[in-house]
C-alpha cells in the first residue's frame, strides 16, 4: 500500500492531457488516494481525498461509501450514516452502500426504518452476493463478514454470504498461488515435534490477544513446537510482549506479502496453522487460503464459517451442535468441553480471589440506584436490537423493585431512552454510566450487578465470561448462530445453567422472578456457587483447556495423514478449497 499511495500522489500533481473524461479520471484517482491512505489506517487524511472524488463526480457511490467507512473508523457515526444516505438515494439497489448504512445506524441503536432496509438487502441478496455499480467498479462483495453474523440473517443467508465471501479470496489466491511452491511438512516421528502455529493480527491489547495470551505456555513443549506469527507490529502492550516471551517461536510478518507470509510458514514446516482473525479487521484469510500448512483451522476471533478457506473449525457441541453443521462449509472439529480460551482469568483477573461488596463499591458514585436490584448489560451496542429490547421493557415496565445498567457507548444513549419511552419505560428505570477504567471494571461488574441480561441477535462471548470469573449469573437466550450460542455454552459449564431462557416469554419471566425480593435468596445462592466453582470448573482451567486442544489437534492429524494416504494409495487426490468453489460454490455438509 506504501508504493501504490505514492504512485497515486504522483498521479495526482496533474491530469494527463487529452483525457476525455477528466473529471472520472480524478474521481476515481482520489477516491483509489483515499483508499490507500484508509489501508495504511491514515483515516483523517483519507477524507478530503474522498471530498475530492464527489467534488469530481458527485454520483460516485463508492466515494460516498468509503468516506462513510473512514468516519465509521474515527467514531463519528452521525457523519457516516449522513454518507451512506447519500449513498443509498443515488442508488437504492446498491448492497454494499446498504449493508453498511444498516451497520452504522446499528451501532448507535438508530432503529428507523432499519427493519424495512434490512428486508430490502434481503431480496437482494437473494438475487446477487456480489454488488458492482457500473463496469468501472471492482466488483465488492454485497455483505461484509461482521455483518452476516451481526444482522438478523438465516443460517441459510449468512453462509450464503460468507461462502461467497470466502470463495472470492480462494479464487484470488488461486490466481497467485503458482507463484508458491507448498512443501509438506516434516512427518511426526519420535525425532520430530508436532508444529502448531497461531496466526494473528490481534497480538496485543485486543479482545483476541488477551484471550489467547495464556495458552502458549500451556503447550507441551516436549511434544508441541508452538509458532506465534504476529501480522501487526508491536502495541507495547504486556499482552504482546506476553506473547513474544512465551511462544516458542515468535515472528513477526508485518511487513511481508501475502505470499511471503506463506512462504514463510511452510519453510518452518507447520503441520496446523490456526487463524485467530478470521473475517475480522486485520484478516489473515488471504494467506491460510494460500494453504501453506495442510491443516487450516478458523479459531476464536470470528463466530462464522470461513466460507471455504480453511479446512477446519474449532466448536463445541453446544455452541455449534453437530445438525448445524451444514452451515458450514469446513471439517467441524470438537473441544469436549468449551472451544474457545475466553477464560484465563486467573491470570488477568486475579484480583477478584475475593467476593466484590457494594460496602466497598458503593453505586452511587457512578450513577447506579442504591436501593435496587441492578440488572447489567455492557455488550457493545451493535449487539442491541429492538427485540432484545421490547423484553427489557417487559422486565423493566412498572417493576419498582430493579434497574439495568447500561454503558454509555457514542451516540448511544439518546437513541436508547428515547426507544426505551416509546415503550413504556421511565428514564429512572435505565442508568448509563462511562465504559469503566480497565483496571477496575470488573470490580464494580462484580459488585453492583446482581445478574447479566445477554442480546438476542448476538451474545456476550467474552463479557458473560467475565461476568462468571465475577460471580454473576446471566439470562441468555440461544438461537440457531454460534454467536447466539456461545453464552449458552459458558452458562451451561457453570452453577448458572438455569438461566438460559427457552425463548423470548421465558427470558422476561426468568428476569423478572430474579428482580422479585421474595427469590434475592436463591439468585444469591447462585451467586455464591459461580463463585465456589470457579477454580474447579473446565471453563476456567486454561492448561486442561490447551491440554485438551493439544489432543484434538492430534486426533485431526492423524486423521488428515490417514485420509491423504488412503487417497494416495487408490490414485485419488485430494481437492483444494479452490477446486470445491469453482465446481459449485461454498461447500455444505
Amino acid at each position: 500500500w506504501k508504493r501504490a499511495l505514492q504512485f497515486l500522489q504522483r498521479a495526482a500533481v496533474s491530469v494527463p492531457r487529452g483525457s476525455s473524461s477528466p473529471d472520472i479520471f480524478c474521481a476515481q484517482l482520489y477516491n483509489n488516494l483515499g483508499g490507500a491512505l484508509h489501508a495504511l489506517s491514515r483515516y483523517e487524511e483519507s477524507l478530503p481525498e474522498f471530498d475530492k472524488a464527489i467534488r469530481h463526480a458527485p454520483n460516485m457511490i463508492m466515494a460516498f461509501v468509503n468516506k462513510g467507512e473512514a468516519l465509521r473508523v474515527l467514531g463519528r457515526w452521525s457523519e457516516a450514516i449522513m454518507c451512506t444516505a447519500m449513498a443509498t438515494s443515488l442508488d437504492g439497489a446498491h448492497a454494499v452502500a446498504l449493508s453498511n448504512h444498516l451497520m452504522y445506524k446499528q451501532n448507535v441503536c438508530d432503529w428507523k426504518d432499519w427493519e424495512l432496509a434490512f428486508r430490502r438487502l434481503v431480496r437482494l441478496l437473494h438475487h446477487d452476493t456480489i454488488t458492482r455499480a457500473d463496469p468501472s467498479e471492482e466488483a465488492t462483495p454485497s455483505v461484509s463478514p461482521y455483518q452476516a453474523i451481526t444482522f438478523p440473517f438465516t443460517a441459510y443467508e449468512t453462509l450464503q454470504v460468507l461462502g461467497s465471501y470466502g470463495c472470492d479470496i480462494v479464487e484470488k489466491a488461486r490466481k497467485i498461488a503458482s507463484l508458491l511452491t507448498i512443501a509438506p511438512p516434516p512427518p511426526i516421528d519420535e525425532g520430530t515435534r508436532f508444529r502448531v502455529a497461531y496466526l494473528s493480527s490481534d497480538f496485543g491489547e485486543h479482545t483476541t490477544g488477551v484471550n489467547v495470551v495464556g495458552i502458549f505456555k500451556q503447550h507441551n513443549r516436549d511434544r508441541v513446537h508452538v509458532f506465534a506469527y504476529a501480522t501487526s507490529p508491536p502495541d507495547g502492550s504486556r499482552t504482546r510482549k506476553r506473547t513474544e516471551s512465551e511462544a516458542e517461536t515468535f515472528r513477526d510478518l508485518t511487513e511481508l506479502s501475502s505470499l511471503q507470509m506463506a512462504f514463510a510458514i511452510n519453510a518452518d514446516g507447520i503441520h496446523v496453522l490456526v487463524d485467530l482473525n478470521g473475517h475480522t479487521l486485520g484478516a489473515c484469510s488471504h494467506v491460510v487460503a494460500l494453504q501453506p500448512a495442510p491443516i487450516t483451522i478458523f479459531d476464536q476471533g470470528f463466530a462464522g464459517s470461513s466460507g471455504g478457506v480453511a479446512t477446519h473449525f474449532n466448536a463445541d457441541k453446544v455452541s455449534l451442535p453437530p445438525e448445524y453443521a451444514y452451515h458450514y462449509t469446513e471439517q467441524l472439529m470438537y473441544m469436549p468441553h468449551f472451544s474457545n480460551p475466553l477464560n484465563d482469568h486467573r491470570e488477568t483477573f486475579g484480583y477478584l480471589a475475593e467476593r466484590q461488596s457494594r460496602l466497598d463499591y458503593p453505586p452511587g458514585p457512578i450513577g447506579l440506584p442504591e436501593d435496587k436490584f441492578i440488572f447489567g448489560c455492557f455488550n457493545t451496542a451493535y449487539k442491541y436490537s429492538p427485540g432484545v429490547l421490547d423484553a427489557w421493557a417487559e422486565v423493566l415496565r412498572g417493576n419498582s423493585n430493579a434497574s439495568l445498567w447500561l454503558l454509555r457507548w457514542p451516540e448511544v444513549e439518546e437513541n436508547l431512552r428515547s426507544e426505551a419511552r416509546a415503550r413504556g419505560v421511565s428514564d429512572e428505570a435505565v442508568a448509563f454510566t462511562p465504559v469503566l477504567p480497565k483496571e477496575t471494571h470488573l470490580r464494580y461488574k462484580a459488585a453492583l450487578t446482581d445478574v447479566f441480561l445477554d442480546t438476542f441477535a448476538f451474545n456476550g462471548h467474552g463479557t458473560v465470561s467475565q461476568m462468571l470469573w465475577a460471580g454473576v449469573p446471566s439470562i441468555s437466550l440461544p438461537a440457531e448462530r454460534i454467536g447466539q450460542r456461545i453464552a449458552s455454552a459458558l452458562l451451561l459449564s457453570s452453577p448458572a445453567a438455569p438461566f438460559i431462557a427457552r425463548d423470548e416469554a421465558d427470558y422476561v419471566a426468568l428476569a423478572l422472578a430474579a428482580s422479585d425480593p421474595r427469590n434475592h435468596p436463591q439468585v444469591q445462592h447462585v451467586r455464591e456457587q459461580i463463585h465456589a466453582e470457579r477454580m474447579t470448573t473446565p471453563l476456567f482451567d486454561i492448561k486442561r483447556f490447551v491440554s485438551d486442544y493439544e489432543r484434538l489437534l492430534r486426533i485431526v492429524w492423524e486423521a488428515y495423514v490417514a485420509g491423504l494416504s488412503a487417497a494416495e494409495k487408490e490414485g485419488q487426490r485430494v481437492k483444494t478449497n479452490a477446486e470445491i468453489c469453482r465446481e459449485g460454490g461454498a461447500a455444505t455438509s
